[in-house]
């Protein structure tokens, strides 16, 4: 995680400079910190959603700006001031967020420090001059983070991909492991499980927003709007999957709590589901045939398995196994 990092913070870092090059030397202000500042946290140190980002910050700050240079020009700056303008800030900030801007808290965060820095460092006359401030930086990160260098669309995409079936992996793998011990959970199991696997999730949905963004704002990723669309129709169905597998692990934590043995059979094939699972989150991509006939291989066993009546133990267990393996199959069908 820190080595994919320094690329983007080095870029954050550049943009800061430049923003604070072109504020202070090319139009003279003295102090422009909105500037660099508006640079580094619209880059900071991810490629995700890096342009959503840009925006909700630069948009914030000029809220911020506002408000804070109206109201103390009204109120002062004393310390019932800076409160009373802090709370006519965040306030705006929630009844004007709409859309993307009212997703995370950076427009809201961004609009309230801006207005008390406006109130602690309160100049008369300098508002319009931080506004342009502000603009420098988002323009320079823009130019930077967005324009020059782009984030690689499909390589997010992967990357984000991998990192779900190699948890999704995992979480099989010690659902193999905790009924073959015949000993119950602890009651946090599962959700653990559970809370990893939307995680990695919520991070895929990220990078989709992101390609999706970059090949429609970027230039340079223009051509690639098919590829990744494509792209991300095929990594929307991982959630498909990923809710199947977090069925097979709420199940296996109820028979491994219940103490009810399940066939080895069945255990086997969970393992072998979380095996295919896991080398495809090992191999680069795209992946190799052979790979993808020895995963198609897997599921096919697992959906062919003969049904397990109500008397047989497990019977919810192998339903949803072969719910799992019907959603790889379908998971990788688009490559083979």
């Amino acid at each position: 995680r820190v080595r994919g990092s320094w690329w983007p913070v080095a870029q954050a870092a550049v943009a800061s400079a430049i923003a604070w090059l072109v504020a202070h030397r090319l139009l003279g202000h003295p102090q422009p910190f909105f500037a660099p500042i508006a640079a580094a946290i619209s880059l900071s140190t991810s490629r995700i959603q890096r342009s959503r980002r840009i925006v909700q910050m630069v948009g914030g700050v000029l809220l911020g700006i506002a408000i804070g240079e109206a109201l103390a020009s009204a109120l002062g700056t004393s310390t019932v001031a800076l409160g009373a303008i802090v709370f006519a800030t965040m306030g705006a900030a929630l009844l004007s967020g709409v859309g993307f801007f009212s997703e995370g808290m950076m427009f809201a965060n961004q609009a309230a420090a801006s207005a008390i820095l406006v109130v602690t460092l309160h100049r008369r006359g300098t508002g319009a001059e931080r506004a342009v401030d502000v603009l420098v930086g988002g323009a320079v990160a823009f130019a930077i983070g967005v324009v020059l260098f782009p984030a690689e669309p499909m390589s997010l995409l992967r990357d984000a991909e991998r990192a779900v079936l190699r948890t999704l992996a995992d979480r099989l793998t010690e659902s193999v492991a905790l009924l073959r011990s015949g000993e119950p959970p602890d009651s946090e199991w599962t959700l653990r499980a559970g809370s990893d696997i939307h995680q990695q999730l919520a991070a895929l949905a990220r990078a989709r927003a992101t390609a999706h963004a970059n090949v429609r704002i970027a230039p340079r990723r223009w051509h690639l709007r098919a590829v990744v669309d494509a792209e991300n129709r095929r990594t929307a169905r991982l959630d498909l999957l990923a809710n199947a597998v977090l069925g097979l692990i709420r199940a296996a934590g109820f028979q491994a709590s219940a103490r009810r043995p399940v066939p080895s059979e069945l255990e086997q094939q969970i393992a072998a589901l979380a095996l295919a699972i896991g080398g495809l989150s090992a191999a680069g991509q795209p992946w190799a045939p052979e790979l993808l006939d020895e995963v198609g291989r897997v599921a096919a066993e697992a959906i062919g398995h003969s049904p397990v009546d109500d008397a047989t133990p497990g019977p919810v267990l192998a339903s949803i196994l072969r719910a799992t393996a019907t959603d790889l199959v379908e998971l990788i069908g688009s490559d083979r």
